[in-house]
């Protein structure tokens, strides 16, 4: 209702400013002057209802086009850690001669429970997961997309440290040394969503959404980093921008996980 009485107002100011720019009358000609600088507010006002995310209109619209049906989630967080130029990977858990960013998807608390339930939500256990898994891979009816992404940004009952995975994927498996990296340092420098899409892979609409973090490394953390890729160079990798880009690192093709790429921040 609300949004119907921004566009109604938005078409009446509108009309009013077109009369005022082309009558004659001084009385109209302030009337149009009066109405075009309102116009823009009411523009303003209109955008921020429709879009709170900064994700452009397409997910307003997206959540009408899939009211009724289900559409598969998938947050996630990556690490993006350049050295001499490169960006470290590391090999995968589920494609064992695939290197991709350290990073995974973000859990949820139990007191989000009520909340992903007023979403109709459903975990996603195709990869392998189990009915009780905590992971921020589910599905939820499209008509809830932008309420979901309100509670997401929220950060409110979620996770939002991406510290654990950083700590699985390196360090409780002996690739790095505890000691050097106790203290991370990291800031977020893009997102990536490119909005609901169909996916051939998992033969559903999904939205996936990933942050991405850049860790800034001190003199020893990258020296500690350039030592384990020597050592452990079926487990780790340093990949240039364009092998990021073609999913190939050493001439070897596809061996490199298509969300690498978005670690460059470039969709």
């Amino acid at each position: 209702m609300r949004i119907v009485i921004m566009i109604t107002i938005f078409v009446l100011t509108g009309l009013l400013t077109c009369v005022g720019c082309c009558a004659t009358n001084p009385i109209w000609g302030c009337v149009g002057a009066l109405s075009s600088a309102f116009l823009g507010s009411v523009i303003s006002v209109v955008l921020d209802a429709v879009d709170t995310h900064g994700l452009g209109l397409r997910l307003w619209f997206q959540h009408f086009k899939y009211g009724k049906k289900d559409v598969r989630l998938s947050f996630s967080y990556l690490f993006r850690i350049p050295v001499g130029g490169k960006y470290l990977l590391v090999r995968g858990n589920r494609l064992k001669r695939q290197y991709q960013p350290v990073g995974g998807v973000y859990k949820y608390y139990p007191e989000a429970k009520p909340t992903l339930e007023h979403f109709r939500y459903r975990p996603d256990i195709k990869m392998g997961n189990t009915d009780e898994t905590d992971d921020l891979r589910i599905y939820i009816k499209g008509k809830y997309l932008l309420q979901f992404m309100d509670w997401f940004l929220s950060m409110q009952n979620r996770e939002y440290d991406p510290s654990r995975e950083f700590s699985e994927e390196l360090i409780e498996t002996g690739l790095l040394p505890t000691g050097v990296f106790q203290k991370l340092e990291y800031r977020k420098v893009c997102v990536h969503n490119a909005g609901v899409q169909y996916s051939k892979y998992t033969s559903c609409d999904e939205l996936i959404y990933a942050d991405i973090f850049e860790l800034k490394l001190t003199g020893e953390q990258t020296q500690a980093i350039l030592d384990a890729v020597r050592d452990h160079p079926d487990q780790l990798c340093l990949a240039s921008a364009e092998e990021l880009k073609s999913e190939c690192y050493n001439g070897i093709e596809k061996n490199i996980g298509n969300n690498a790429v978005w670690l460059l921040g470039e969709e």
